[in-house]
């Protein structure tokens, strides 16, 4: 018999268990309407993207999960060693905290970026050498496709230590396009064909400078440039690019050169044999 009493006692009685049932209904409705709710509402509010809202919501679940853990463990009377097993967790929080140290500085910098909010998806960015558009943003990664459609994920501490170059903020960008011209070239025509050509392509902003300057006298030819700027933005919808931009510039001014008999010298050698 005294076997059988001491059996039963480590048997949960049907009362604990209607407590537990009505702890995890309680976190799961505590959870789900009320945290996720006022986290929806105040995000909505303050104009925050949805992205930024999930990991929020991850973290409030976790609270409230893990209190209803410990909840349960009081209902079925082992509360009396809370204590001991709260300090193993903390240790066990500390070896792992040592052990994961990089993932937990990513969560640390994805924290910070959600906060800094430096760049949201569907931004262009260049960050650490990478250059693209930003598709997704978790607590760990920053996961960007490049302009060459190049899937490239950046852990949130490479992201939190580099310079963050956001071109979306400002979608105006100035560009610059050089061309030699032989020595003999008229440059008064020369430089007028290439203002020209800035002013009829459709990329090139009217409203901002344009200018044709020569640049340098080489030792081949004499080095033009020319500066215009162009709206990021308005070349990502028509699916283009800088570097597309730039050849239909260079490819205009090699037909108009050619047209107009101006010479695109090439660098040459020229080698005396004595006899």
């Amino acid at each position: 018999m005294s076997s059988l009493a001491t059996a039963m006692e480590y048997i949960p009685s049907g009362l604990n268990i209607l407590y537990a049932l009505i702890t995890i209904i309680t976190a799961v409705v505590i959870n789900r309407l009320i945290f996720h709710g006022v986290i929806n509402r105040m995000a909505k509010k303050a104009g925050v993207e949805k992205h930024y809202v999930k990991p929020l919501r991850h973290a409030s679940s976790a609270v409230v999960y893990v209190a209803a853990f410990f909840t349960i463990l009081y209902i079925f009377g082992v509360h009396a060693s809370l204590a001991g097993l709260m300090t193993g967790a903390g240790i066990a929080g500390i070896v792992i905290g040592l052990a994961f140290q990089d993932v937990l500085s990513g969560i640390v910098s994805g924290v910070i970026l959600f906060v800094t909010r430096p760049f949201k998806i569907g931004d262009w960015v260049e960050i650490d050498g990478t250059e693209g558009i930003v598709k997704d943003l978790t607590l760990q990664r920053t996961r960007i496709i490049t302009l060459d459609g190049e899937d490239v994920t950046l852990p949130n501490s490479t992201v939190n230590k580099s310079a963050i170059m956001n071109k979306t903020y400002n979608p105006k960008s100035r560009i610059v396009v050089g061309i030699g011209v032989d020595y003999e070239t008229d440059l008064e025509k020369a430089v007028g064909i290439c203002e020209e050509i800035l002013q009829k392509s459709e990329h090139v902003l009217s409203d901002k400078p344009q200018k044709t300057l020569i640049e340098e006298f080489g030792g081949s030819s004499i080095n033009l440039i020319l500066r215009f700027w162009i709206d990021r933005k308005d070349i990502q919808k028509e699916g283009t690019n800088m570097g597309q931009i730039k050849s239909n510039i260079r490819n205009e001014i090699v037909e108009q050169f050619r047209e107009n008999d101006i010479e695109i010298p090439f660098p040459h050698m020229e080698i005396i044999k004595k006899e």
